[in-house]
């Protein structure tokens, strides 16, 4: 049983817790300007994007992949090259940086805790202005929500159902952002599989794609993270000193300091971990659009919206 940071603690921490004048002609070339460059940097993302197919090649990332390019049950597909989902960006080098580039990012949503960030800072976004929200909460209070009286740790089935009241604030950002059409759009946590693959999920059921897809696409994780680039060269042990989360990560390690692999997210007999987030959010509200709705104030109109901005028809061969 594995997941990132915070499911860390349920394996590791028992118990703890964006012809004329001259004049006329120098006026027409100022105004042509602005559409030659648009329409470069249009060209360069599209080359980006055709570059990939679902994880993106950065040097220093890890899980950082295209929502887009999946179908929805009426046929149509989710757009490319808009809608992003990543594990910590604390370890991109100048070079995955400069790729990012040619998407003209238009903001994070960063999942993460106060610890967490303090520990591994975005300086991506902050090198390339690109606005970032966060919600300030402590690491510590998610892990004490699942001891129990006796001070064991519940595990993940417990972590997973506590999700979706625990990440109301970061997701209605996120889902603001994306209604707003403020894309590209990335939303990322430490490992980018368990906050941010329960975040990722609800946009994917709220656009329409089946649900068994959505849950194949939880399941990538595994195969996309790069724990050691996640971990960076951070000297965890001083750090320790004065950061919870930092402690805990420590905890992870094994006796040579060596980052454990990524582990399927799945329970013993093999269900993903995100069905009991889903779970718990269809028995609490009788669906995801509900939950959407009276949590996250993400109406029909709202869906509609991004239906629209993200959904593109696709045709048969030879239509």
């Amino acid at each position: 049983m594995n997941s990132e940071w915070i499911g860390y603690a349920c394996r590791a921490l028992k118990p703890a817790v964006s012809r004329t004048s001259g004049v006329a002609v120098l006026a027409l070339a100022l105004a042509v300007l602005p559409i030659a460059s648009a329409s470069a940097d249009a060209s360069s993302a599209a080359a980006a994007v055709s570059a990939y197919d679902r994880l993106l090649p950065l040097q220093g990332g890890s899980n950082f992949r295209d929502m887009g390019g999946y179908f929805t049950s009426d046929g149509r597909q989710v757009r490319r090259g808009l809608l992003f989902r990543s594990a910590a960006m604390a370890s991109l080098t100048e070079a995955g940086q400069e790729y990012l580039s040619a998407f003209d990012f238009q903001r994070v949503i960063d999942l993460r805790s106060n610890e967490e960030r303090a520990l591994y800072p975005n300086h991506w976004a902050a090198a390339h202005d690109i606005p970032l929200s966060s919600h300030d909460y402590s690491m510590r209070e998610i892990i004490e929500q699942i001891v129990d009286d006796n001070g064991e740790l519940q595990g993940m089935q417990a972590l997973y159902r506590n999700f979706p009241q625990q990440l109301r604030p970061q997701m209605a950002q996120f889902f603001d952002a994306a209604v707003a059409g403020e894309t590209p759009l990335v939303v990322n946590c430490s490992a980018g599989q368990d906050r941010t693959g329960l975040t990722s999920a609800l946009l994917l059921i709220a656009l329409g794609v089946p649900r068994d897809v959505v849950v194949q696409d939880y399941l990538q994780s595994t195969r996309y993270r790069r724990p050691a680039v996640e971990r960076g060269d951070v000297d965890l042990a001083e750090a320790a000193k004065d950061n919870w989360f930092a402690k805990l990560m420590l905890r992870y390690q094994d006796g040579s300091g060596a980052e454990r692999a990524a582990e399927p997210l799945l329970t013993d007999d093999g269900v993903p971990y995100l069905r009991f987030a889903l779970d718990q959010i269809e028995q609490g509200y009788g669906s995801v659009e509900r939950f959407l709705e009276q949590e996250l104030s993400v109406d029909a109109a709202d869906i509609t919206t991004l239906r629209s901005r993200y959904l593109e028809a696709t045709f048969a061969q030879g239509d």
